[in-house]
């Protein structure tokens, strides 16, 4: 099975794969990023509900490395053909004033610096997809590391009432913050209508682990008002 993938040297609708993730991470913080609310671009996220482990308090917080972020069966996406897909394999957002190892991040050329320096530092990474009635997952893109991109410096807004700044491996306090991110994004253009299941994630530095599984059911292209029946499918 092709994926038609958008590659990362080439814009799509006007923007950069860099403007693409600072959108993303700007819906990743926001008050209800997991709620689709039917646009032509579906965001998939990592699993960034970190915690400190073993009941304790303080200390380094880690996801679970035998947890995923399971969106699968009645819990996934429906989207209409023509409807792009965008994600992190693996990612790391740096803001100026955050501590990193010990160290301030004082200005644009440190937070790029530490932010290259986390992804390097990383694992391995899988991005697989699988269609109904498929035996075996298909490798979204040949070779993942095509994909690093870097963001320009953007200002992120971080509400009181984002769902998910305390549960990310730095907890964010509300504010703004000037940020880059540096990772491995990948941008399908469209799927054809049927059923699928995406398996994403990687071993990052540290305690960063990320592990990710959407079901995701494409329906023909979208006229006028069409209902979408969320009653839900599972792959077997």
């Amino acid at each position: 099975m092709k994926i038609d993938v958008v590659p990362a040297t080439e814009n799509f609708r006007g923007m950069s794969y860099g403007d693409w993730a600072v959108l993303w991470n700007k819906w990743l913080l926001s008050e209800e990023p997991d709620n689709y609310a039917g646009s032509d671009v579906l965001f998939l996220r990592g699993n960034v509900d970190y915690k400190v482990l073993g009941g304790t308090t303080g200390g380094p917080r880690h996801s679970d490395p035998k947890g995923f972020y399971d969106r699968t069966g009645k819990k996934g996406e429906q989207i209409f053909e023509g409807t792009a897909i965008f994600f992190p394999v693996v990612n790391a957002q740096l803001n100026i004033g955050e501590i990193y190892d010990g160290r301030l991040i004082k200005n644009e050329e440190d937070m790029r610096f530490v932010a290259r320096k986390d992804i390097d530092e990383g694992g391995a990474m899988w991005a697989t997809i699988t269609r109904k009635g498929d035996k075996k997952a298909t490798r979204i893109v040949k070779n993942l590391r095509d994909y690093r991109v870097e963001s320009p410096l953007f200002k992120l807004v971080v509400s009181q009432k984002s769902q998910l700044r305390d549960r990310m491996e730095s907890p964010l306090e509300p504010g703004i913050y000037d940020s880059v991110t540096v990772g491995y994004y990948v941008l399908i253009r469209s799927l054809p209508p049927s059923i699928y299941r995406i398996h994403f994630g990687g071993k990052g530095r540290g305690t960063y682990y990320t592990d990710s599984v959407y079901d995701i059911t494409v329906h023909g292209k979208k006229k006028g008002d069409s209902v979408i029946d969320r009653s839900g499918y599972i792959i077997t």
